[in-house]
């Protein structure tokens, strides 16, 4: 966080100083008001920067092998920019190589976890435990405890690219 602070300060400096130099290069005819203000724009666009390339950052740091299934985009208001680009705030990746496939009663399940990142102040990672049944494509996450919660099943949808990776 430290760097993120010391970062934006220096994009700071740096489009005062432009700004600055801009009104020496002018004999000061552009007004005063000019260099805090590109000292604002300046720590704007950075803020836009790294949230904009917070997805590529995080996604560069995964495991290799490891394979995003969702991506989540919200827009904000306090961003109206998210509305023409939208932003990535979340997603989900998976580790095919790490799913356990078994047998039971004729379906094969599928055991494995679903890894979510979201994007805020300080990124959060949660992971979460899943069974999948393959032929009905049925989902149903597993407690801390090891035991599947069947009341919380959902419905995957086949063309889903969590189902391509896990179910076929």
């Amino acid at each position: 966080m430290i760097w993120t602070l010391l970062t934006a300060a220096g994009a700071a400096f740096l489009a005062a100083g432009i700004a600055q130099y801009a009104r020496l290069l002018t004999a000061k005819k552009l007004p005063k008001w000019i260099v805090p203000a590109a000292a604002g724009l300046g720590i704007l666009g950075y803020q836009i920067y790294m949230e904009y390339s917070w997805f590529e950052r995080t996604q560069k740091l995964l495991p290799e092998g490891s394979v995003v299934t969702e991506v989540r985009e919200t827009p904000a208001f306090w961003r109206p920019w998210t509305f023409a680009v939208p932003l990535k705030m979340g997603f989900s990746v998976i580790e095919p190589d790490k799913v356990q496939l078994a047998f039971q009663d004729g379906n094969r399940i599928a055991r494995f976890r679903l890894y979510n990142f979201e994007q805020a102040f300080v990124d959060h990672v949660n992971q979460t435990a899943y069974l999948l049944n393959c032929s009905t494509a049925q989902l149903v996450p597993v407690s801390e405890e090891g035991t599947p919660q069947a009341a919380k099943a959902l419905q995957l949808p086949r063309e889903s690219t969590l189902y391509t990776l896990v179910g076929n």
